[in-house]
Order: C-alpha cells, then structure tokens, then sequence
C-alpha cells in the first residue's frame, strides 16, 4: 500500500515539473478577480431646467462613500460634479476612467440629472441632461450604449433622473416601446419608470450647502450600507445583488418605481460587505417595517415599527397623490409623541398614524420618517400606501408584446391596465392553462404615471423553479380581488421564441421632440 502511494506522488510530482510546449514547467492559470471602476457624474446647473444644486452633488458624495466600502476595493472612484456639458465631454469621461478596463472586470457609471421623454407617439426613447449651467446637451439612450459598448467587461450604469426607465424601455404605457442596454454585458438601476418624476429632498432652506440629495440615492446608499445599516442584503451573506438592491429600492423609495435590467439578476453582486465585521450604524432610523401596505377605503389606520439606533427628534410626513402628481407642496406632518418635543430613545419602537382620508376615498399616500439634525431634516426611510376601493369594479386588462428570446437577453414587458388603486396578482400560463411563473401575488399597485392608468411587470423566460420556460405559447392572467370579487383579465397569446431565434437591439430609436419632466424640490 504504501508503495503504491509512493508511486502516485512521485508520478503527480513528475507531471508538475514536466515541460509544457516543449520548454519551461506547466502553468497553471490563476483566475484574478475582477477589478472595479466608477464613474459618478452629476449635473445641479441648466439652462432649460430648474437648478438642482446641491442634490446631484450630494448624490456623488453618497454613492463614492458607499462604494469606498465595498469589501473587493474599487481601483478607481472618479467624480464629475457639474463638468460634463456636452456628449464629447461625457464620451471622453467614460473612455478615460475605463480605459484599462478587460473583460472580466467591472465598470460602473451613476449619473444624476434631469432626465427628458418623448413619449410614444414620439418615438420610443429617452435622454439625459447634461449640463453646467453654461452649455448643455442631451446624451440619449443609443448615444450612451454605443459609448459605453466600446468598454469591455460588465457595465453597471445607476440613472437617477426623471424617466429613466425609458432607456431599457421599462415603465412605459405600451409594452413594445424598445430600449437600450441589454444583454450580458449591463446591469442597470434607474430611479423611475419611464413616464414617471424622480423626486429629491431639500433638508434646508436656500442654496445651504447641507441641503438636499435625491430619495433615490439617499435610500440605495443605507441599503448598501454606506450608513452600516446593509439593509438590501435579504439572506445577510455579505453579497447585495442586483436583485437584493432593486427589492429594497422598491420598497424604500417610495415616490417612483425603481426599474432594473435583468429584472430579477439574483447572481450580479453589486455591493460586497464582510458580514462578520462589526458595524457602525450612523444612520437614527432602521429596519423599518409595516403591518400592511395595501389598504381599503375606510381603514385609515397605518401600523409600523423600526429601530432608532440613537437619540433623534422624529416627525412623520405624510404625501398624498392627486391629480396625477405627488402633492409635497401639502404634506402633513406630525411630530413622534414618545416626548413632548419629538424626541425618540434608542430602541424598537411600534406606531400607529391616521390618514386624514374621506371615509371612501382611494388612492396613494407616502409615509416618510425624517428626523432633525443640529436643525437640517434627515430622511429617514419611506413606504408606499396604496389605498384601494372598498367595492366597484377596476376596469381590469392586460397586454404584452407579443414574442420575446430570453435566449437573446429580451424580457417580456407586460402592462396590467387598472382604473383604481389594487391589489394585483399576476400569473404567467402555458398552454395547457398551468401556472409556470408567479409575478405578483396581492402586490400594491404604483402610481406609474402610465396612460391609461396601469402597472408595468416583465416576465425574463424562467419558470417557478428557475428553470427556463420551453419555447411555446404563454399568456398572462392578472386578478385583483375587490370588495368581496375576484376579477380577472388574460392577455393575447405570446410566442417564447426557440434559442435558434435571435435579437438585436436597434440603435435607431427615434425621439421627436422630448417633453420635459421636472425633478421637484421638497421643502
């Protein structure tokens, strides 16, 4: 026996030493792990636009403190607050910092500005401002995939401005509206829907340089733990996802609709953290929790919980949504009742607030937690509450393209038509009528700005179980139960098309004339 061990090692010793392509000893390849780059660019000076300064500014400095913690280390952080006005400038930003990039690494780009849409009938499509308050120019979504396909590697792009959703075509009132940046090679966040507003906070008056910062960027840096609190991190591993990000986004920003592409990239690790490693929480308010988001018409009660890491004056304001729009020019506000001046302690607590709602009113509202800091307001965290009907019927249809190649990096957009605020559950059937994929169970629908009124989902090929979906016909069935009734609506049949039929994404997109979207100061 021992011989015979004797004889495997010599043998494998000998294959160690022994000559690769006639010269020199074998090599063995050692897999380098990715090296990361960011790009942070903010635009706060137009000229077609109201100023937003000093939120975009503030945006850079969230997300390059954030990202100077992530636990793989960036090799490089590069900021552009208010110096990029023109699609050269922007072109040679992106060229310079990524220049060494190779294909195994990782390239991330965070824009925050004013973003601009054309709308359907204008072509489908979007762009972003660029601009430092002298010049300025409009980087649209084919322009910014053609300069960033010169990057080898993964790209990461993060847009914080008003209908960003448009650039991947998400969040949109027609299904089949196109996009731009898809395939393996992009991850991508955006702040809002493609017919929605993205919103920033002012927590002081005037131009006080410590005012303002957009909710967006203020919610995904405590989600990935720029604050210690690594709130998107669900199983608590160390690794935040693009998936993990996009839910908490979804959750905690409330006053527009985070998209992503890939929808549900559960694999994509955009934040890294040592989970063993102590935390230092600086942020007042965390791990904040409902009882129930979706409401009906005359319960005017909202339940909640959270940790106050330390000693705060809290106050709670409350948004409602009318006539199409976030009315933050009329919020409400009530101080925390824990002391007479606001004051919370350190602890968990639980609370419950009125809404100040007719007995059969509808709708959407905003709670927001914000404390106050050496006098500056703070936000806190966020929850969407959708209030629907106590009975009447919803109006209810769907639509959806009608083909799509998770085999050529497509998703199928799918849009739920619903006159009132709901509860929606939407099911993905084969032919033979089974449920393969459950996108939506009772979900609270969004105020998504679409036209006619209705929620965007998108369906990226794969059954319950992970598995893709064999190629064949699907349809899409949605049900909102309401006031003791189920209704339920199904679309056309839609065609998964076979691996052997391709996609490309078309850089022919045509914008018309944009039609600008405001990003609204809050007071």
């Amino acid at each position: 026996m021992k011989k015979s061990v004797c004889w495997l090692l010599s043998l494998l010793f000998a294959f160690l030493l022994s000559p690769a392509s006639g010269e020199g000893g074998v090599l063995f390849a050692v897999e380098e792990p990715p090296k990361l780059r960011a790009l942070l660019i903010g635009c706060d000076h137009f000229l077609t636009q109201e100023d937003t300064w000093p939120a975009a500014e503030h945006n850079i400095q969230l997300l390059a403190d954030t990202l100077m913690n992530d636990r793989r280390a960036y090799a490089l952080i590069r900021s552009y607050p208010s110096a990029i006005a023109s699609v050269e400038a922007f072109e040679d930003a992106v060229l310079n910092t990524f220049d060494s990039a190779a294909e195994g690494d990782i390239s991330l780009l965070y824009i925050s500005t004013h973003g601009v849409y054309g709308g359907e009938d204008g072509g489908a499509g979007s762009g972003l401002i660029l601009s430092d308050g002298q010049e300025e120019a409009l980087l649209t979504g084919p322009k910014l995939e053609q300069i960033l396909s010169r990057i080898p590697g993964t790209k990461t792009v993060i847009l914080d401005a008003c209908n960003s959703g448009a650039v991947i075509g998400k969040g949109l009132s027609a299904p089949e509206s196109g996009g731009c940046l898809f395939g393996p090679a992009y991850k991508v966040l955006c702040s809002a829907g493609g017919c929605e507003a993205s919103w920033y906070f002012h927590g002081g008056g005037g131009d006080e340089e410590t005012a303002g910062a957009s909710y967006f960027a203020a919610v995904l840096s405590s989600g990935l733990g720029a604050q210690g609190d690594y709130g998107a991190d669900q199983n608590a591993d160390g690794d935040i996802t693009l998936r993990e990000a996009w839910a908490y986004l979804l959750d905690n920003y409330a006053a527009s609709t985070t998209q992503a592409y890939p929808q549900y990239d559960g694999d994509f690790v955009l934040f890294a953290y040592d989970p063993a490693s102590p935390r230092r929480v600086t942020k007042a308010i965390t791990d904040l929790s409902f009882d129930e988001t979706l409401l009906t018409a005359g319960e005017t009660e909202v339940s909640f919980a959270f940790t106050v890491q330390r000693q705060a004056e809290l106050y709670y304001q409350i948004v409602y949504h009318r006539d199409g729009a976030w009315q933050f020019d009329q919020a409400q506000h009530y101080l925390d009742g824990e002391q007479a001046d606001g004051t919370v302690l350190p602890g968990r607590k639980t609370r419950v607030l009125q809404l100040e709602t007719a007995a059969d009113a509808s709708g959407y509202a905003i709670l927001q937690l914000i404390t106050l800091e050496d006098g500056v307001p703070v936000f806190q965290g966020a929850r969407l509450l959708c209030v629907q009907p106590a009975a009447g019927d919803v109006q209810l249809s769907v639509s959806a393209a009608s083909s799509f190649s998770p085999d050529a990096w497509q998703e199928l957009p799918i849009v739920v038509r619903h006159d009132v605020p709901c509860g929606l559950t939407v099911n993905i059937l084969n032919a033979d009528g089974r449920t393969v994929r459950r996108l939506a169970y009772a979900t609270p629908s969004r105020p998504q700005q679409l036209s006619p009124a209705g929620s965007t989902f998108y369906w990226d090929g794969l059954t319950t179980d992970g598995s893709p979906a064999p190629p064949g016909s699907y349809t899409v069935q949605a049900k909102v139960f309401l006031g003791g009734k189920t209704f339920t609506a199904m679309s056309e049949k839609i065609t998964l098309l076979p691996p052997e039929t391709r996609w490309e994404s078309s850089n022919d997109n045509s914008f018309g004339v944009p039609t600008h979207f405001y990003r609204h100061t809050v007071r």
